[in-house]
Formats: C-alpha cells, structure tokens, sequence
C-alpha cells in the first residue's frame, strides 16, 4: 500500500500535476495541484485510498456527478474525474482557500452573531440550489462547510461533501446516491431527528442541520444537551435519542450575553423544530427570515421551489442511474449510523461506523432506544 503524499510530483493523465500533500482522511488523500491545460489554476485533488470496497468507490462517484451538477458558487464545483493506471479513483475539484468551519469554532471558539449569519446565508443559498435540483445534502457539519478568504472576499462559504446526498426525482420516486436504502447517514449532533429516527427525510432535515450550526457559531454550544465530549458514541446517541422531542435552548439559557438577539432565536427554534411541518418551508425562506431577524439593509431574493429541477436527473445521461437506483423513500429500519461531531481537525474526514459486530449492535441498541 502507498504511503501517504507518495504520488507528490506525479502527473495526472498527463495534466494535474500534484505539487504538494495536504492530509488524509478516513476515505483518501487530498492534494494541491496544478492544472496543465489551464497553466495558472490550481486545484484540488481527492485520490481514493486503495482497497476500498465497490460502494465507496461508487460513493466518490457520485459525490463527483453532483458537485459537478449542482451549480452554485456555494457548492464546492467538481471539475473532473479519472482513474490511475492501478484503477485508483481521484477527482479534481476547485481549490479554496480558507478553513471549515470546525477549523474556525476551534480558534475563536464562537462568532458575532452577523458575521455567523453571513456565513450561513451562503449555506443556506447553496443549499437552496442544492434543494432546487432535488439534491438533499444529509450530513452539513461544521466539517463540510468551507469559509472561503482570499483578496476581495471574506466568509464565502462552501458546501463540501455530498457523499451522502439523496436525489429526489420526483414526488414519489428517490434516486439514493449513497448505494443504501436502509441507512441512517448524517452525524449525530446535526442531524434531525426523523434522520435519527431512521424515517424518510427530505430537504427539512439540511434546515435543521443548517439551524443547529447557527447556534452552534453564536453561541459556541449545541442548541440541545448533550452527554459531554468524553463519552462514547453510542452512548451519545442513546442520551439524545430519548430527547428528540425536547424544545431546543434559547440562547440566553446558553449565554445571558446574548440578550438583544431574541429575533434570531425565534428563527433558530422554527429551524430546530422537531416536527419537520414545523420548520422553514424552504432554504430561502430562512435566508429571508434570518436577514431580518439581524437586521440586514439587503434581503435575500425570493425563495425558488425545492425540487423544481430535480428532473435532470432521471436522464439517463445524467451518469446517475448506472451508479444508483430509483426506488421509494428510505424505509424506517436502520443499518448504519454516523458518528457524532468530529473533531476541529478532521477537515475533509468521511465518518464510517467499521465492523459488522459493533454496527449491529449499535443498530440494536438504538432502536431500543427509539421504540
């Protein structure tokens, strides 16, 4: 097996030429390159690590075909993808400067409430794009956000990561780009609660995620109790698990210092409302509400329909209909689960429960839990 940062100064299909190492995840390498065809562009390069099984490649397939569908400048743009002559999958996405936003909270711990607010307009924009196409995200955390900051822009934020997206197709039907149709995906401190459940999710359960990261950036906490860092995975899920009805904290419980932003707390409890009927019809309708709630001199524009260009993707040229399926929503059984919030340092990091005791046994005590 390669070393990590071993095909530094390689050549790419005789184009990407990879300058330099940057780290490694749970799923593969990340480098920074340089585009042969274009002299001046660097970009990023995402080589999967070798070994992986068949579905995990097909995952890094798709999360290729959306982010490369999917065009907004709050989506991270995919631009190519290839293979190496040893059937190694990479892709090649734009190169951003800056820090996510878990990078971010470990350095100043939490954020102004307009600058929070800036930063989960563009959020919520990508999303609503993402939405639009009939895209629903399904694991927004503050490692899949990107805060871009380079001459002339500041706290630009991009969404990374749709590994574990689901497409919508159409009111009835879902094309589920993770390979599963029994899988809970997300993690844990984000995720809604039907996501938790194991019920059908839609573009409501990013709203929640979407919520829970605002509060998370103002207030430096999560908008719910938790069991503290320390304990397991399992044993955080089980604790939240039993509260899922529980109404979110207000953000003086929190901090009495945050007093003056009752507006924005009134939004962030439509955001974490429990009951999806409850929240935000659409990604632009909480971008509007969370520009006035701040006071914002500029609204957003009108809020687009969620699923008005999902169509796209039932083509079959779409590339997605060799990798995926078409099928109805995802059932409530559960076969996997993410885990909770990673730490600052896992930028790019994919979160995978590993082993088929542990997965089942988690399984088991979750739904215990739930029933």
């Amino acid at each position: 097996m390669a070393e990590s940062g071993s095909y530094t100064g390689e050549l790419l299909h005789d184009r990407y030429e990879l300058l330099e190492f940057v780290e490694s995840g749970a799923m593969g390498e990340i480098y920074r390159a340089r585009d042969h065809r274009l002299e001046f562009r660097q970009v990023a390069v995402k080589l999967l690590k070798p070994g992986m099984p068949e579905d995990q490649v097909n995952r890094f397939r798709r999360e290729a075909l959306l982010t490369g569908g999917l065009s907004s400048p709050h989506v991270v743009k995919t631009s190519d993808f290839g293979e190496l002559p040893n059937a190694r999958p990479y892709l090649v996405m734009e190169w951003l400067r800056g820090e996510t936003i878990a990078h971010l909270l470990g350095r100043e711990e939490r954020l102004p409430a307009k600058r929070a607010a800036r930063i989960i307009d563009g959020v919520l924009a990508g999303l609503e794009a993402a939405h639009n196409g009939g895209v629903v995200h399904r694991d927004l955390k503050p490692e899949n956000i990107f805060v871009v900051t380079e001459p002339g822009v500041t706290d630009h934020a991009k969404i990374l990561d749709f590994g574990f997206a689901r497409v919508y197709t159409d009111d009835a039907h879902a094309l589920d780009v993770t390979g599963e149709e029994r899988i809970v995906v997300g993690t844990v401190s984000y995720m809604a609660p039907e996501q938790l459940r194991g019920k059908q999710t839609d573009f409501k359960a990013d709203l929640y995620s979407a919520a829970a990261l605002l509060f998370r950036m103002v207030s430096g906490e999560l908008p719910y109790e938790t069991k503290g860092p320390d304990s397991g995975m399992v044993s955080q899920v089980a604790f939240r698990a039993l509260r899922l009805d529980d109404a979110p904290r207000h953000l003086i419980e929190v901090d009495p210092e945050l007093v003056g932003l009752e507006a924005l707390d009134s939004v962030l409890r439509r955001g974490l409302a429990s009951d999806p009927d409850n929240r935000f019809e659409s990604a632009g309708e909480m971008r509007r509400a969370i520009a006035e709630a701040i006071g914002a001199t500029a609204l957003p524009p009108e809020a687009s329909e969620p699923g008005a260009q999902a169509g796209v993707w039932s083509h079959p040229a779409s590339g997605l209909h060799e990798l995926g399926k078409l099928g109805g929503h995802p059932s409530s059984e559960m076969e996997e689960v993410a885990e909770p919030e990673a730490g600052n340092n896992a930028v790019w990091g994919y979160v995978i429960v590993g082993g088929a005791a542990v997965l089942a046994a988690f399984g088991y005590f979750l739904w215990r839990a739930l029933r």
